[in-house]
């Protein structure tokens, strides 16, 4: 206690004010309008900050005589000399609008919008920008702030009381997160930041969900894709998405700077629209202000970008979202304002050569033809070509991976980020945050904070009551909703806790339908957990489920152990019970499906048998190329009938259930279970181009784009029931830019040894019913188990996501969300000379929530049927 004491005093010592006095104001347009966010940097340092939505601003400073630099977008950047003493001195500030010019020398004899040649020069430099920072380091100022407008009249009534009461989230509070941040950037792709404060103003049921602090927004618009899967107009493959209009240059510090307009080929999920500054000979962007548009909110971001060491860098973000999905409506700001940057150049890329366009300046581009150009070249005032400078960038890539690799170091990482949150991040004073902050709250965010304090003051007395012991509470309607009790501190970087106890109720899976087929008429089933963490070491948990059948009068259960050692990347996990399982593991109908089918339709269309079992499962990653698993089961398995009285709700007098033993083409013996097995399993899967990511020293591959590879083996092992399968896999997802993302999975395989039952058969997901499932390897009208096989067969499945297609050629359309789809599935069973293969045409997100397929089914290269599915979005 006396040392935690010694803690809380000194922080507090160390973090009284340094600063005696500073600068605050006010920062407007012409027209007296205010400018919100607006960017205030001390010349000729690294030091700075922003203003609030209202355009008003505090820089705490020493005494002394300063040069402030007031930025906004669009507007011209001013200077004005201080002379700060003891106390703040207002400094407002009046920015007019930015006049451009268009320089008409560069419309003189030229066909093409200038824009697109200035954009040309700016995309070849673009991933020189990236490299030209070794490294740096500089604290941030991160705010959000959020409001709930409305919630509809019908979400009101379905989830409203609940939400509140679950995250105590009101309508039309304003609430407030805010951090200090430092970070600090190595190449290429090293990542550390530590959240040395934090506050905010979230009620006590979200702050336990671990939001507590608000990281940095990491994006830069000189990678290809920003934001996630946004193309950036800096991309190589900008000029497929985008057109561009110069709209005219300014001069600002004596440089250049060329406007330009951002405008969409096509307006779709993944573009930008607006404007984007660019200072010409140097390529770097000035600043930006663009808009994107997704499914349920319209987005909109705002970059101003200063010189450090001749390098411009992002001295504030602001990014506001204006929302409305699912009945909500409301808004969310972000904003950052990063100061006290240190920067480490590489110079060999930190150069400024005269870009030739090939398109444009074709002389001096046949003049320079041949000419060679390496990693040791000095670019420096040197005419080089497009195409020569891609070829000085693979050059230099190469010769920095050699040396890095000489030195030691991993060239598989290619990203790494570290998050570290300091011990006493929320125990910051008020005078820390008065000198750290530097962009004042607003007076709805003030408003806010004082809101929530009178909030938790009020339930101050239950909060204590609730965290005696730091022991959950248990309450009666836990019995009929299941519940999550967490034991122990928790993680304030991973937002979990180190012990948890988690509680299925029997009727949690009513609202789901899963509590019906014809085998066990209705049954019941509960579930407890008890979970363990150690932040990215290990995980572990010890779980039983209980599942009991009125109908059959019979009781399941299973019990398991799962271990997770997180660094060493393998998993453990240890099953026996007896439990219900259909004849194919994958599931191919699920339990929504089967009860809506089997008491709406009398249609059982699950088959199903019980077994006896013990099982153990070994996973493990041995690197971002190679992952092993291998499996044992050892099963006593027997045949269920259906109940002879069930009756479904709806009873059709022409209608009865089918078997729950499936016509199988293959099957003539109709032994269908084996009543004694040991199976194993092994699985290699590769990754041939995968890359090696980490996060909290936590590997993780990444692999996107690139082809996966599988070999499996199964074998049953008793002398009633020897078998042997084995079976290649192939996946991978092409990104095909405008056209869409093509995803293809095939899989080959056969059996070196023939099964004697069918349960060890090769089964394959079919469907007949309107729901299709939602697993990508599963066929739209295929029996479920009339084509089980214990030959060889071929299965290939493909389907291309369209950026634009038919019915999104309409823009509203588009924007709305409505995505289409074709597809195409293939299978192939030689002993049955059965050929089959279906097309198909999908539409989804009708209404945020449902798609629809128009599928064609072929059976030996003849016409079938046509069949309509519905899916439903994820």
């Amino acid at each position: 206690m006396k040392k935690y004491l010694f803690t809380i005093l000194f922080s507090s010592f160390f973090y009284l004010p340094i600063f005696a006095g500073g600068i605050k104001g006010i920062i407007k347009n012409t027209k007296g309008e205010q400018l919100s966010f607006a960017s205030i940097i001390v010349k000729s340092s690294s030091r700075g900050t922003m203003a609030n939505e209202e355009g008003k601003y505090e820089f705490a400073l020493e005494k002394g005589s300063y040069t402030i630099i007031f930025q906004y977008l669009g507007h011209k950047t001013i200077e004005k000399s201080v002379e700060v003493g003891n106390d703040y001195v207002t400094l407002d500030a009046v920015l007019e609008e930015q006049s451009v010019a268009l320089n008409e020398v560069r419309f003189s004899a030229k066909a093409e919008d200038p824009a697109y040649t200035i954009m040309r020069k700016t995309i070849s430099m673009a991933r020189f920008k990236i490299l030209e920072l070794d490294s740096y380091t500089a604290r941030t100022y991160v705010k959000g702030t959020a409001k709930m407008e409305e919630v509809s009249g019908l979400m009101k009534m379905l989830a409203g009381k609940k939400i509140e009461k679950e995250t105590g989230l009101k309508i039309g509070q304003v609430y407030v997160i805010e951090s200090i941040n430092d970070i600090n950037f190595k190449q290429p792709s090293t990542v550390k930041e530590k959240v040395i404060s934090a506050r905010n103003n979230l009620p006590k049921q979200v702050q336990d969900q671990g939001a507590n602090f608000i990281p940095v927004a990491r994006t830069s618009f000189y990678s290809p894709k920003s934001f996630g899967d946004m193309i950036s107009p800096l991309s190589p493959s900008a000029l497929a998405y985008y057109k561009f209009k110069f709209e005219g240059e300014f001069t600002e510090n004596g440089q250049t700077v060329n406007k330009i307009r951002v405008i969409p080929k096509a307006q779709n999920e993944n573009v930008f629209s607006g404007v984007i500054n660019i200072i010409e000979d140097s390529w770097y962007i000035h600043s930006l202000d663009l808009k994107f548009s997704d499914n349920n909110a319209k987005n909109a971001i705002k970059i101003v970008y200063s010189p450090f060491k001749e390098v411009w860098l992002p001295v504030s973000y602001t990014f506001h979202i204006d929302f409305d999905a699912f009945g909500f409506k409301g808004y969310f700001n972000y904003v950052t304002n990063v100061r006290n940057y240190a920067v480490n150049v590489n110079e060999k890329y930190h150069q400024k050569p005269v870009v030739i366009d090939e398109k444009i300046d074709k002389a001096e581009a046949q003049s320079l033809k041949g000419e060679k150009v390496d990693a040791k070249t000095a670019l420096k005032q040197k005419q080089l070509t497009r195409k020569q400078l891609e070829k000085f960038l693979k050059s230099s890539e190469k010769e920095d991976k050699k040396e890095r690799k000489a030195k030691g170091e991993d060239v598989a990482l290619v990203r790494s980020y570290n998050l570290e949150v300091d011990t006493l991040f929320k125990r910051r004073t008020n005078n820390f945050w008065e000198e750290e902050r530097q962009v004042p709250l607003t007076e709805f965010e003030i408003k806010g904070y004082a809101q929530a304090d009178s909030i938790t003051k009020a339930n101050e007395g239950q909060y204590k009551k609730d965290s005696i012991k730091n022991l959950p509470v248990f309450k009666v309607p836990h019995i009929f909703f299941g519940k999550t009790y967490n034991y122990g501190k928790r993680d304030e970087v991973y937002g979990y806790y180190p012990k948890s106890l988690t509680y299925s109720s029997p009727f949690s899976q009513i609202p789901l339908l899963d509590f019906v087929n014809s085998v066990d008429g209705y049954y019941l089933q509960a579930g407890i957990k008890f979970e363990t963490r150690d932040r990215f070491i290990s995980r572990t948990s010890l779980y039983g489920d209980v599942r009991y059948a009125l109908g059959r009068q019979a009781l399941n259960f299973d019990v398991g152990y799962f271990d997770f050692q997180i660094k060493k990347n393998r998993t453990f996990e240890i099953k026996a019970g007896r439990n219900i399982q259909q004849f194919n593991y994958s599931n191919p109908i699920s339990t929504f499906t089967n009860t809506v089918y089997t008491m709406l339709g009398e249609e059982n269309y699950m088959k199903i048998f019980q077994k006896d079992f013990a099982s153990i499962e070994y996973r493990k990653r041995f690197s971002p190329l190679f992952i092993g698993v291998l499996g044992v089961e050892y099963a006593q398995r027997k045949e269920l009938q259906n109940l002879a009285n069930f009756k479904p709700w709806i009873d059709s007098k022409d209608k009865e259930f089918t078997s729950n033993q499936p016509n199988v083409i293959e099957l003539n013996d109709k032994r269908f279970v084996n009543p004694e097995a040991l199976t194993i399993d092994f699985e290699l899967l590769f990754r041939p181009f995968a890359k090696k990511g980490e996060y909290n020293g936590r590997e993780y591959s990444i692999n996107s784009g690139n082809p996966n590879f599988r070999i499996k083996s199964t074998n049953g092992l008793m002398s009633d029931g020897n078998f042997a399968r084995l079976q290649a896999s192939y996946e991978q997802i092409f990104e095909l830019e405008k056209i869409g993302d093509l995803h293809v999975l095939a899989n080959y395989g056969g059996y070196l040894k023939e099964p004697t039952y069918f349960s060890d058969f090769r089964h394959f997901n079919g469907n007949l019913t309107i729901i299709r499932s939602f697993s990508f390897n599963a066929f739209r009208n295929l029996d479920y188990y009339a084509h089980s096989t214990r030959g060889n067969y071929l299965e290939v499945f493909a389907a291309n996501d369209f950026q634009k297609f038919l019915l999104t050629q309409i823009t509203l359309l588009r924007l709305y969300g409505l995505k289409e789809s074709i597809f195409a599935n293939y299978l192939n069973v030689p002993n049955q000379n059965f050929n089959y293969a279906e097309v198909g045409y999908g539409v989804s997100g009708i209404g945020k929530l449902l798609g629809l397929e128009v599928v064609g089914n072929f059976v030996n290269g003849k016409y079938s049927s046509t069949v309509l599915r519905i899916k439903f979005n994820r």
